[in-house]
């Protein structure tokens, strides 16, 4: 059977095959969206990148893969770890954005949390990768970075076709994925006890990049219920689960235009000279240029602990109100600067439901959709 590529019908939350093409409206949860047929197949990436990269040396010594039968094992290293090591940087791989409202929003900011609201509830986490450090940003003797590998079958999950083509030309084998992948409710219940989230003494402190995505997820998989419909709500979770958190996207806009808050991770990287250990598009090696570029931008930009004001802040959302722009009705334009960090297709055409607005879809089947205006970036650019 071959896998799913968005077309379908969605019932009770599973996915089945349907004769309806794209363009028409589908049910989930009492929601309507019309999917995004793929933008890319796998014969339009370069071959370079369909080849997957083995980790080096250096990434076995400190990236541990973790899959389903080692997941305890790797909760009980993880409680140790946190005593001392309690900053957790943090990146999720998912598989992309298969829809994308549009209509009546107040503000950059809400028009990107239903975004991200309606393909987290529609998604599945693929894999997330997490590196401990210390306040100095030193990591633990040996690992330091966790990567969980979720159970993800192609053949029945839904996902971007684009978005795949990228997993795997970055070394994510999906047929491992389907064997022995994590299961997301065993994996919640160790991640709620471990001290990670939720209060804990010594607090922990994330750190990531671009995460209103990421953050989605692992909300998601800690409730095991979908987002809340108002971004509020989202927050007040934000602060019971994860208290701290730092955006390092959001800082970049704080550094006086040293560094652009366009440039994704890996220019970042680039840009401070940091490193990376490991294939990109996969979030143990993200995870840990992450925690690498926080320290270094700490040093360089945000001397004496100033960075402590922005905390809680994500890039896109809630305080980052990134420009207000008024009441927008389907005010689309296409910007190829403004890329998915997991890429998704283009849209096709149609007006749906969505909570109470209109979603409408471009004609466009080519260029990632932005609206005119302020841009807090639409989605994780470039990591």
């Amino acid at each position: 059977m071959q896998g799913m590529q968005l077309q379908g019908v969605i019932h009770q939350g599973q996915v089945y095959h349907g004769a309806q093409g794209y363009g028409h409206p589908h049910s989930y949860a009492q929601q309507q969206y019309e999917f995004i047929p793929p933008q890319m197949s796998t014969n339009q990436i370069p071959p370079a990148q369909l080849h997957r990269q083995p980790y080096i040396n250096e990434t076995r010594d400190l990236i541990v893969d973790v899959w389903d039968s080692q997941l305890e094992q790797a909760f009980d290293q993880i409680r140790e770890t946190i005593v001392d090591y309690p900053y957790v940087a943090m990146d999720t791989e998912f598989p992309g954005v298969v829809a994308r409202p549009v209509g009546n929003f107040k503000s950059n900011t809400e028009f990107y949390y239903q975004t991200l609201r309606c393909n987290v509830n529609l998604l599945k986490i693929i894999q997330l990768g997490i590196t401990f450090s210390d306040a100095q940003g030193r990591h633990p003797p040996g690992a330091c970075t966790w990567q969980f590998n979720f159970k993800f079958d192609l053949t029945d999950d839904m996902y971007a076709q684009d978005s795949i083509d990228l997993l795997t030309g970055s070394g994510i084998d999906f047929d491992r994925f389907a064997r022995e992948g994590i299961e997301v409710a065993t994996f919640a219940e160790l991640l709620t006890s471990s001290g990670l989230v939720l209060s804990s003494d010594p607090p922990v402190t994330w750190l990531s990049f671009h995460s209103g995505y990421d953050f989605g997820y692992l909300i998601k998989v800690l409730t095991s219920n979908e987002l809340p419909s108002e971004e509020d709500d989202f927050f007040e979770l934000m602060q019971t689960y994860f208290p701290q958190v730092y955006d390092v996207k959001y800082l970049l806009k704080q550094t006086g235009g040293a560094l652009s808050e366009m440039c994704g991770l890996n220019k970042l990287g680039e840009d401070l000279e940091v490193e990376r250990i490991g294939p990109a598009h996969q979030a143990g090696s993200d995870s840990l240029l992450t925690s690498h570029c926080f320290f270094k931008l700490c040093t360089d930009f945000f001397p004496d602990g100033s960075v402590e004001k922005h905390c809680g802040v994500l890039y896109g959302l809630g305080k980052d109100k990134g420009g207000e722009m008024g009441t927008v009705q389907n005010g689309w334009q296409t910007n190829p600067a403004i890329t998915p960090s997991t890429p998704s297709g283009a849209a096709g055409n149609g007006v749906v439901q969505n909570g109470g607005n209109l979603c409408q879809f471009p004609s466009s089947p080519s260029a990632p959709m932005t609206r005119s205006g302020p841009q807090p970036g639409l989605y994780a650019t470039g990591r």
